[in-house]
């Protein structure tokens, strides 16, 4: 019964939030997920040993740490927003809904724990940025719209959901790229400054990309039969790598990555620092079109 409304909930705050279809398939994939815990009832789901139980089955089956805690963090964002929107789930009451999504929070820090984690730069990216020339070469080669989404995560630093969500509309009258809060993986809006003498240029790129409608599957899935030693993520290392070589500013290059700044609270940034961003992101585009040359 349980189970039943929160997948309800998840498809109204889906739509709330303008989520992707696919997003909302995930969140009701991980509430079905916890249902031999909800099937127990209010008070039994308020109690964090039950969840420790479930992660601990969840992984002896085979499921990976990671995915388990994902899981758990999608159903307490679920039970948190019906909370925040003050909706009566009739099932539940709110401080109930509160209760269970504290027991489920701590247990997926519990599974954080578990979670195989990686040194800085032990893991490198498949391709270096002395093989820079010949990626570009490469992207060139690819057909549209994946080759205009490999292009501007190479030279703005996207995450490749972010690239392959561009339409006409991202560039705006002032010469701005803006991609919203609700594409980004931090939750904040992105707004960069684009070179006016490459602003043609990006336009037909977006348009391309609109026109294409590729989704994020398939633009992995053709770069994947094409053989290349590269993903699309490692555009945007390679983007970052050849940022801090030519020594662009730091603060103007995490900014571009949407990074959130350690030490560097957004309320102490009364205004980015859009030259500098935009210099660090004409020295991008000025590379990719000399490689191709």
């Amino acid at each position: 019964m349980i189970t039943d409304v929160l997948l309800k909930m998840a498809e109204r705050r889906g739509k709330d939030r303008a989520l992707s279809q696919d997003s909302i398939t995930r969140e009701c994939h991980a509430i079905n997920s916890t249902r031999p815990v909800l099937c127990l009832g209010v008070r039994a789901a308020s109690h964090p040993d039950y969840w420790k139980r479930h992660a601990e089955n969840r992984i002896t089956e085979g499921r990976a740490a990671t995915t388990v805690r994902a899981e758990l963090n999608y159903t307490a964002a679920v039970l948190e927003w019906t909370v925040r929107g003050d909706i009566d789930l009739k099932v539940m009451t709110p401080a109930s809904a509160m209760a269970i999504s504290e027991a489920i929070r701590q247990t997926a820090q519990q599974v954080s724990k578990r979670v195989k984690r990686y040194p800085s730069l032990a893991k490198p990216a498949r391709v270096s940025i002395d093989e820079f020339s010949e990626t570009a070469r490469q992207i060139e080669g690819l057909r549209s719209p994946h080759k205009e989404i490999c292009a501007m995560a190479l030279c703005f630093g996207l995450r490749a959901t972010e690239a392959v969500k561009l339409r006409q509309s991202s560039l705006l009258d002032s010469g701005m790229l803006f991609i919203p809060d609700r594409t980004t993986k931090t939750r904040a809006n992105l707004l960069l400054p684009i070179p006016v003498k490459y602003i043609k240029q990006i336009k037909g790129w977006l348009d391309n990309i609109e026109m294409g409608a590729a989704t994020y599957s398939a633009t992995y899935m053709y770069i994947n039969r094409k053989g290349f030693k590269w993903c699309l993520h490692d555009m945007r290392k390679m983007f970052r790598t050849k940022a801090a070589v030519r020594g662009e500013d730091y603060l103007a290059s995490e900014l571009i990555l949407n990074h959130e700044i350690k030490d560097v609270p957004n309320v102490y940034l009364q205004k980015p620092p859009y030259k500098r961003m935009r210099d660090a992101l004409l020295h991008a585009l000025n590379d990719y079109r000399n490689a191709q040359q």
